[in-house]
């Protein structure tokens, strides 16, 4: 036991570390392709920038490594964690969120769905995904109501997040990117540099709120199957 904890461990070190590093050059050329100015993609490549997205990588490897038993379950977290990785930086830069990204986790999923569907010889899991889709692009339809402004690609990264994790895990990364996104207004009020009306793009608080709902899966511990 102690000994397969050892493996995933380092594992989960050398797999965080690679996809922290493979992040900057994808995110930077799938954010040149979305400007006009070459210079905005110029922030990627900054030695803090590489820092913090290899320690979030890295962070969030080993917390997914440790915490997920299962290890189809595992895989697939590990392989959705690239492309979340990639919008978070490409959000941040040009507020856009890539297809290609969402395509690669909707294919991820679709290969984790065969596999559980094959292994667990049930297709339980197919309505969970249906209804997280759902629910991913009705509550993405509230702010708009609100007339909150919120772009295409948040909207179908709702959807893809929904088809992840599923109706009460959704619920789960929504409110952790709500609790995150109040913490930097607060920051932002306190050190002046901004306030409520600052706008802030969607896809690096929901990246981050799915990766620990992942690795900590509130709502599944305390309504079992319904995600």
């Amino acid at each position: 036991m102690e000994k397969i904890l050892i493996i995933k461990l380092v594992i989960s070190i050398l797999y965080g570390i690679a996809a922290g590093l493979l992040t900057i050059p994808l995110s930077k050329k799938l954010t040149l392709s979305r400007t006009d100015d070459p210079s905005v993609a110029a922030v990627i490549e900054k030695p803090l920038t590489v820092a913090v997205v290899v320690l979030i990588s890295l962070a969030s490897s080993i917390a997914i490594s440790l915490t997920v038993d299962e290890t189809g379950l595992m895989i697939r977290n590990l392989v959705l964690l690239f492309p979340m990785l990639s919008i978070m930086v490409v959000d941040m830069v040009v507020r856009k969120i890539p297809n290609p990204l969402l395509l690669t986790m909707i294919i991820t999923e679709l290969a984790y769905i065969l596999y559980y569907c094959i292994s667990e010889k049930t297709a339980d899991i197919i309505p969970k995904v249906i209804i997280g889709i759902a629910v991913g692009l009705l509550l993405t339809w509230i702010p708009g109501l609100l007339k909150i402004p919120i772009g295409n690609g948040d909207i179908k990264y709702c959807a893809v997040i929904g088809a992840c994790v599923y109706i009460m895990g959704f619920a789960q990364a929504m409110v952790t990117m709500s609790l995150l996104v109040g913490i930097v207004y607060i920051v932002l009020k306190i050190t002046k540099k901004g306030d409520m009306k600052t706008m802030l793009p969607m896809g690096p608080f929901l990246s981050v709120g799915t990766i620990i709902t992942m690795c900590i899966p509130i709502a599944d511990a305390n309504f079992g199957n319904l995600i």
